[in-house]
């Protein structure tokens, strides 16, 4: 699917925009690629909708990635994963129309301090179940982080749903699928330094491994209040994630009942800094996930 690259076509969104069957109502945030707003469709449903990034209508580079952006979601079905509902065309523009995730963001829980072990094994399971089928499509995400995982209340338990795909790569069988050139190269680094993978931060090329990473990352920080590699300045940040060795767990946790030799072992292996020494897949490391929450049997 394509779309215009001439600006001046580009339909102004705020609040009572009538884009195709949708009526803009409030503008929820940014994602990797765009700008996100709430609308309505005409039967009174409720959705997020996502459009290109102001400034980057101009660029066909940055148009073909929401458009590979827009064809990955599409692409992907499963309940922690955020799905498409529609993908739409006004003005020669192109809109992604997904569902709308009503919940909290990892971010915003982890703020009120570190979780209880069992709480984030659970909601790492569900990350590593959504990454898995993604990465199952050929899709590596390579911006996994606490600001794209929603948290979503399903009356006694919650749902842990990855919701934002703006710098995804294809792999594989996804890429010759899609067709067309390559839209990133060796030596480009895209993600969060905070979670970046060794390789990922030296602009290597990437593959699941990548993800699987950034969920060690996310785990471990959900765990002790703060991230493996903490620096003010992203560059530093990033040379930590290459060269500085990676933090035990129990380095942090001072002796908490929880921090068994089996999660230590788990962390470890998630941090490895040469990606053959990590995890293989998602499916192995929930299999060595599902032992460390085993190991939590005996704690109170």
């Amino acid at each position: 699917m394509s779309a215009s690259l001439n600006p001046a076509n580009a339909p102004v969104l705020e609040p009572g925009t009538r884009l195709g069957r949708y009526t803009l109502v409030a503008p929820l945030g940014r994602g990797g690629m765009g700008g996100v707003w709430e609308v309505q469709d005409d039967a009174g449903n409720r959705y997020a909708l996502k459009s290109p990034a102001q400034g980057t209508q101009g660029s066909p580079e940055l148009m073909k990635r929401f458009a590979r952006e827009v064809n990955a979601v599409r692409m992907l079905d499963h309940p922690n994963l955020v799905s498409a509902a529609d993908v739409f065309v006004e003005s020669g523009y192109l809109f992604l129309v997904m569902e709308k995730v009503v919940g909290r963001t990892l971010t915003a829980l982890m703020a009120e301090g570190p979780l209880k072990a069992r709480r984030a094994l659970v909601i790492t399971r569900q990350l590593l179940d959504g990454v898995g089928h993604a990465h199952a499509q050929g899709l590596v995400h390579r911006d996994l982080k606490p600001d794209n995982i929603m948290l979503v209340d399903m009356g006694g338990w919650e749902r842990a749903k990855i919701v934002d795909f703006g710098v995804v790569k294809l792999v594989g069988d996804a890429e010759a699928a899609m067709g067309g050139a390559k839209l990133t190269t060796t030596g480009l680094v895209f993600g969060t330094p905070a979670y970046m993978a060794p390789e990922q931060a030296l602009g290597k090329q990437v593959d699941a491994r990548a993800d699987l990473y950034a969920l060690a990352t996310i785990l471990f920080e959900m765990l002790t209040g703060r991230v493996p590699f903490d620096h003010p300045e992203p560059m530093q940040q990033m040379r930590m994630q290459v060269k500085a060795p990676p933090p035990r767990l129990d380095m942090f946790a001072k002796g908490a009942a929880w921090c068994t030799p089996e999660l230590v072992m788990f962390i470890d292996g998630g941090l490895s800094k040469n990606p053959d020494h990590r995890f293989a897949s998602a499916e192995a490391m929930i299999g060595a996930l599902d032992l460390a929450f085993l190991s939590l049997d005996h704690v109170a």
